[in-house]
């Protein structure tokens, strides 16, 4: 009985300790100026949109014209805390398409960081 109590308190302590971290540490210049449909909308266009997840039929549609206002208006990016933005955290993890690059993934945190513009 007491192994068995040692044992279960070990992997308690070890499953207690896990923390997940959601994103990649930048590594280019944070402050490197990023454009929202010359830089992210065509990553949406080649890998969101072409392998027909959010080309309209799932939300958020991703599709040119349509990305920013839904990503906004669907609370998906917070500029207060960019990391823990939903599409940071969606962008982190795996897709059916598998997961972005982490240097697309840190357009995006540039780009929220910056103030998630409309340019």
């Amino acid at each position: 009985m007491f192994k068995i109590l040692i044992v279960f308190l070990f992997f308690m302590g070890v499953l207690s300790s896990c923390e997940k971290e959601y994103f990649v540490a930048p590594p280019f210049d944070p402050n490197a100026s990023v454009s929202f449909a010359n830089d992210l909308q065509p990553i949406f266009t080649a890998k969101c949109i072409a392998s027909g997840c959010h080309n309209g039929a799932i939300s958020p549609n991703l599709t040119a014209g349509q990305a920013y206002a839904n990503l906004l208006d669907k609370g998906l990016v917070d500029t207060l805390n960019p990391k823990l933005s939903i599409l940071m955290i969606k962008l982190n993890t795996n897709m059916p398409i598998g997961k972005l690059p982490a240097a697309d993934i840190n357009k995006f945190l540039t780009w929220i960081t910056q103030g998630a513009q409309e340019n």
